[in-house]
């Protein structure tokens, strides 16, 4: 929720407002401004946050190639999608499926372009990826898996599509070029009056790295959300722990508890990233998922698959303990399983009549009381 001015100043935060720093002195302890100001600091957080990510396509500039990621491009998105034939959405994950449907919805022709041979690939293993996209198909959304775009074309004078990188064109001309056509990696050309790129998102870390923080993908912070400066911590999407970037919201609330209770509190609250619960907000499309989601061999794996009924259940057990879940279709109980991989309960026993949900396994009254406490 956008804070206003007063609250700022009741709660003692100067609160300094299109602003940008353009630069950190750790030696001095400053941050120098944009407005010329120099700002000092006893410890500084940065929570610079992220942007979305680029996909390795030329004329990305040309106009109609839009990100998916604020509220600002989803108005854009509706406005041009009234007008849009022929829509792209590229990025089979959660962000880039809903946007998928949310415009099929509106009656548009949706084609999405995923490198991975099935959908949500961080979350669903090969059969339930297959059910989802049969299922998402039925919903207006055809995909076109196993392969990129390679380049956005525009139309020359005479109608045909061209890449107009081989014209040099300056980046600003082609603002004003619409796009008209995807090539594929494969060749194929697609055509495009809109294109939405929802393939994740890069890290914001340049100003930190710039100063000489550690880091490669991101900020690098240790479990207690310090850099390598001991003066500046880093929490949010901007950072990298433990070789992990973050983009959802849950863990990086826990981000905020760590910072506060080290610098406020003076309490050592170590950050631990737990597993999160993956849900799709799409109509009529149940999916959970959470920890493993692909079978190894370290992994004893349990399934359930109904492909009549578009039910798919997994269970992976590791030394007798739930590792991970997939489900989809049928997602009771997701909350329950979650919440005995959370707690580590041994459940090797119980199986594999509970993997059809706790009311298949009546004498779970010990695991029942162990996840609830």
């Amino acid at each position: 929720v956008q804070k206003n001015a007063d609250w700022y100043t009741q709660h003692n935060i100067a609160f300094l407002g299109g602003v940008r720093v353009e630069s950190i002195d750790r030696v001095s302890q400053t941050v120098h401004c944009s407005n010329g100001d120099e700002i000092p600091y006893d410890h500084l957080i940065m929570a610079t946050g992220s942007r979305p990510a680029k996909i390795p396509a030329k004329n990305q500039s040309l106009a109609g190639v839009m990100a998916f990621r604020t509220l600002d491009d989803v108005e854009t998105i509706l406005t041009q999608s009234q007008t849009a034939q022929h829509v792209i959405v590229v990025g089979g994950g959660l962000l880039g499926l809903e946007a998928a449907y949310g415009i099929a919805v509106r009656g548009m022709s949706v084609t999405l372009i995923h490198r991975s041979g099935w959908l949500l690939n961080r979350q669903l293993d090969a059969r339930s990826g297959e059910m989802l996209a049969n299922l998402m198909q039925q919903k207006g959304v055809t995909f076109r898996l196993a392969t990129e775009i390679k380049s956005f074309n525009s139309s020359d004078s005479n109608g045909s599509d061209s890449d107009i990188s081989a014209k040099n064109l300056n980046p600003d001309d082609t603002k004003a070029v619409h796009v008209t056509s995807v090539t594929l990696s494969n060749g194929d050309l697609l055509p495009c009056d809109l294109a939405v790129i929802a393939t994740g998102i890069t890290p914001n870390a340049e100003l930190g790295i710039e100063a000489g923080l550690a880091g490669q993908r991101a900020i690098k912070v240790d479990d207690y959300l310090a850099t390598s400066d001991p003066n500046i911590s880093a929490i949010g999407e901007c950072i990298e722990h433990r070789g992990k970037t973050f983009g959802l919201v849950e863990p990086i609330w826990q981000h905020c508890v760590t910072v506060a209770d080290r610098l406020v509190l003076g309490k050592q609250t170590p950050y631990q990233n737990k597993p999160v619960a993956t849900k799709l907000k799409v109509s009529g499309v149940q999916v959970f998922s959470a920890g493993e989601w692909l079978t190894s061999e370290q992994h004893h794996e349990y399934v359930y698959c109904d492909a009549s009924r578009n039910i798919y259940r997994k269970l992976l057990l590791q030394a007798n303990r739930i590792v991970g879940i997939v489900f989809f279709g049928d997602v009771r109980d997701g909350q329950y399983f979650f919440d005995l991989m959370q707690n580590q309960i041994e459940v090797a026993h119980c199986m594999p009549q509970l993997l059809m949900g706790r009311a298949f396994y009546t004498a779970d009254l010990p695991i029942t009381q162990a996840a609830c406490a």
